[in-house]
């Protein structure tokens, strides 16, 4: 009888963590989404959609960004990534990036970490102010000392 109680008590226990799992794998059927990493450039775009030429400074807050990967695929950005700040600078956008991000549901990315590629190296981008010492990852003045902020590049240590 001990036995019999036992062996119902590790089938609950075993119930439970599968079906737990299970859950954290997906939400109503869905797949959570996972995070990417593609090489590509930003692509500018009107509020309706529209490919932006690419001439065109990104400088309007209405615009939204997408993500030409080097492999042929698009990707939006979520309208709702601050992080996307980085690209009203046009220094950024004509480069060719490396983009870390959170691929959600629709398949719109949310940004993670963004890196500047030359000649096959990657780099850390990002904007910095020498007399505050301040980082920051969208273009504009320090917010300490109002001295416009200064694009970097730093390259990523070799692992």
């Amino acid at each position: 009888m001990k036995q019999f109680w036992l062996s119902l008590m590790l089938a609950v226990i075993c119930l439970t963590l599968f079906s737990s799992l299970a859950l954290s794998q997906s939400v109503n059927g869905v797949a959570r989404p996972g995070q990417i990493v593609i090489r590509g450039k930003v692509v500018c775009l009107d509020e309706s959609g529209r490919r932006l030429a690419s001439e065109h400074n990104c400088q309007q807050p209405s615009h939204r960004f997408g993500f030409d990967t080097s492999d042929g695929k698009f990707y939006l950005f979520l309208r709702s990534d601050s992080a996307t700040a980085m690209f009203f600078d046009p220094r950024v956008c004509q480069r060719e990036l490396q983009i870390t991000a959170r691929l959600d549901a629709e398949g719109q990315l949310e940004i993670i970490k963004v890196h500047s590629i030359h000649q096959g190296r990657l780099y850390d981008i990002y904007y910095f102010c020498e007399i505050c010492n301040i980082t920051a990852y969208a273009p504009g003045p320090c917010h300490c000392c109002r001295q416009e902020f200064e694009l970097k590049e730093t390259p990523v240590p070799e692992p």
